[in-house]
């Protein structure tokens, strides 16, 4: 057995599981991250190569992996491949959101039309042993890209960009093959979860990457709201403007550059953290804070349901020319929604923080009593940390601990907590 992994501090008694991160790998391909923590020691770093490189969840008693599209690989918990056995024949979209009540799985895709059908957006749902139960499907005016959407207990929300597939940048395999057209409309589009409606709103161009978290709002009748006497639908997004013809973008390269969500510029800006409320009347926007945003977390106990706490990194303008990249990671933030306040987090010069992953305490009653789980990448040793911060008081307090890692793990992408008690 390996020796534990060096760690300034102490870790919390009841964090126990395996912190899994996935992101670019070697030679074009993936790379699964795994560190385990347990009884107070982080105990093991392993890695696996894979096809995916953007997502990773765990579903039924195994590690699924997403690239941007296609079809999940699958992996034990120790990393080692399994045969996917979820049921599906067409790929989909590396979000895949998780419905608490359920213990079940909601995912989707965006397939393009042909001579004889409309483009259309398939939403289908795994149970809590990873079969698939059920899917709907939407009619699309176009194929647009939609890298994620808002589950609530009763609808899905997902949004027609102005983008457009492209045949020469999927002929040259790049990850996003949209690029920009702009002057086509945007349209958010509303899904019952039992598929038994949709309804459309329309909105200001703008690109959605990721949600931090949605929910439905009030005590309507139907569909929850949004069509009845009182209630609406909340959505908290990271949102994007959209470039015009004659600004300083190539409109016909990828909407995603080629550093990935949160390391390149998209649409020539960076994202920022909106509030959208859905009722009858139409949509509301609000700006949450000025500050640029990706990669938002929630507690995954709370997904589609009302809450108060989100994280997300901090992005800036890199204005240190000697680094080959546009985008630099500040830190994390923390949102406070009862408040309306915001707490930043810096991990301090020469370090780099990556997506905060909140872990709820054994004994937590609320979003913000647990763990940031973060990797954080520091320049003077070429390698990454794993910082464990106390959600509640991000910013006023040290690190609970920090994990020396042997390697320097990828800045994109994403990861997951899988508790122990979930595989012992």
């Amino acid at each position: 057995m390996n020796p534990p992994l060096p760690m300034d501090g102490v870790l919390p008694p009841d964090l126990q599981g395996t912190l899994v991160r996935v992101g670019p790998g070697d030679a074009e391909r993936g790379r699964l991250h795994a560190i385990e923590l347990r009884d107070g020691q982080a105990v093991n770093y392993d890695a696996a190569d894979t096809s995916a490189d953007a997502n990773v969840f765990w579903q039924a008693g195994s590690l699924l992996a997403l690239a941007e599209t296609g079809l999940p690989q699958q992996f034990s918990r120790l990393l080692t491949p399994q045969e996917f056995d979820g049921g599906l024949s067409i790929p989909i979209a590396s979000h895949v959101h998780h419905d608490p009540a359920t213990g079940g799985r909601i995912l989707f895709t965006v397939e393009e039309g042909t001579e004889t059908s409309l483009p259309h957006l398939r939403v289908g749902e795994w149970d809590a042993l990873g079969a698939l139960v059920h899917h709907t499907e939407v009619d699309l005016e176009r194929a647009t890209w939609q890298h994620d959407l808002a589950v609530t207990a009763r609808h899905i929300v997902f949004i027609e960009s102005p983008t457009a597939r492209s045949g020469a940048l999927a002929d040259a395999e790049s990850p996003v093959p949209f690029h920009w057209n702009p002057g086509d409309e945007t349209w958010l589009g509303v899904l019952a979860r039992d598929g038994s409606t949709v309804r459309w709103v329309r909105l200001d161009p703008c690109l959605v990457t990721h949600v931090l978290h949605a929910h439905d709002e009030g005590d309507g009748e139907g569909d929850g709201g949004v069509d009845g006497d009182a209630g609406a639908i909340v959505l908290y997004v990271c949102r994007y403007d959209v470039p015009e013809k004659g600004q300083p973008v190539d409109l016909d390269s990828s909407v995603v550059g080629p550093d990935g969500i949160g390391r390149s510029y998209i649409g020539g800006g960076l994202g920022v953290l909106e509030r959208w409320r859905i009722d009858r009347n139409g949509l509301e926007r609000r700006p949450m804070d000025e500050r640029f945003v990706e990669y938002p977390r929630s507690d995954p106990l709370l997904e589609g349901l009302p809450f108060r706490y989100g994280y997300s990194v901090e992005l800036a303008p890199n204005l240190d020319r000697s680094l080959d990249q546009d985008v630099t990671h500040v830190g994390l933030l923390r949102f406070d929604l009862a408040r309306d306040e915001v707490v930043a987090w810096h991990p301090g010069a020469h370090r780099t923080a990556s997506e905060p992953i909140f872990v709820r305490a054994t004994d937590g009653h609320s979003d913000d009593e647990g763990w940031l789980l973060s990797v954080v990448f520091d320049a003077t040793r070429d390698a990454s940390d794993l910082y464990v911060l106390d959600a509640s008081s991000l910013g006023r307090r040290p690190p609970q601990a920090v994990i020396h890692l042997p390697v320097a793990l990828p800045f994109r992408s994403h990861g997951t907590w899988v508790g122990a008690e979930r595989y012992r």
